[in-house]
């Protein structure tokens, strides 16, 4: 996984551009407009009275003379701006985050607009496009079985969905192998990405491995590594208890996560194979207790059903 400083730098070079984009579409639509010879001539003779409307007393007769000058000369502007073909915003930046103008950043606080990036930067490294991902509203229910395992299923995407914003901390879907644990969490992600929440998905492989690179770095910002899943909005992990288990390695750090997450109220969706059962005698005490911790909000649901992998 991309660590920190790569992704405060792929993130400040996107907003760059989008900031350089912005001003150089409205600097072409103005030397555009500049073509048509009324247009230069409003717009040049509006400057001049500003320069001699700065000399005078804004009290003055003089000033008050000139000002009304500057109204009329602007009606004449835009009424050939129109003739051109655009309209004042036209010539002005217009940035796609009408909230910070495409800085990223709102009083050194991540605009909603960073996270999303965020969110997208993060889904491209695990492969992940954001276009094929699952909606909650094109779920076919018929193909989870029978009239009762389809409401469980119901009941189970509906509090999935509600997660998102409510004040659950951390969910836990547990199932066979091919009873949609993936495609909930998928639909999950796709549904906090368009409500702009900073989500990262990954597996339990491929997170334990970012706790190996983690352990058996050298490097000064070695913290990089696990940040991204200390600091996420939503983090996902799915298929945990797939994952190899490296001795000091594993178990610390799924509790370093799990337990710093809940400390500092993110949420966490975890999909897994594994028993209740399964999953207490595979982890420590530690872990398991920041799994179904109900005291900090937890839920956990079983997800039950056949193998829709072999109904597609």
């Amino acid at each position: 996984m991309i660590n920190k400083v790569e992704v405060s730098k792929q993130l400040s070079e996107l907003f760059a551009t989008k900031q350089k984009n912005a001003k150089l579409n409205a600097n072409i639509n103005f030397e555009k407009a500049l073509k048509n010879e009324n247009f230069k001539t409003s717009f040049y003779k509006i400057r001049s009275l500003q320069f001699d409307l700065s000399k005078l007393e804004d009290s003055s007769n003089e000033a008050k003379q000139i000002l009304k000058q500057i109204e009329e000369e602007r009606k004449t502007l835009n009424a050939e701006l129109k003739n051109c073909g655009f309209t004042k915003d036209d010539l002005k930046p217009q940035y796609e985050c009408k909230k910070c103008n495409d800085k990223g950043f709102i009083n050194n606080v991540p605009c909603q607009c960073y996270k999303t990036e965020q969110s997208k930067l993060f889904l491209k490294e695990s492969g992940i496009n954001k276009q094929s991902l699952p909606q909650f509203s094109n779920i076919n229910y018929s193909l989870f079985g029978d009239a009762k395992t389809q409401e469980n299923i119901k009941h189970i995407y509906s509090s999935a969905k509600d997660f998102i914003f409510d004040n659950t901390q951390t969910l836990v879907i547990l199932g066979k192998t091919g009873v949609g644990k993936t495609y909930l969490s998928e639909c999950v992600l796709n549904e906090a990405i368009n409500n702009r929440v900073f989500s990262i998905f990954t597996t339990a492989f491929n997170m334990n491995n970012s706790f190996l690179d983690y352990h058996t770095s050298n490097y000064l910002n070695k913290q990089d590594i696990l940040s991204p899943y200390l600091t996420c909005d939503l983090l996902i992990i799915d298929d945990l208890g797939s994952e190899i288990m490296f001795d000091n390695v594993t178990k610390e750090y799924l509790y370093l996560i799990l337990d710093t997450r809940q400390r500092n109220n993110l949420k966490t969706l975890i999909s897994s194979n594994l028993t209740l059962e399964q999953l207490q005698s595979h982890y420590d005490d530690r872990v398991f207790s920041r799994l179904i911790n109900k005291q900090a909000g937890n839920k956990l649901f079983n997800m039950t059903g056949a193998n829709l992998r072999f109904k597609k």
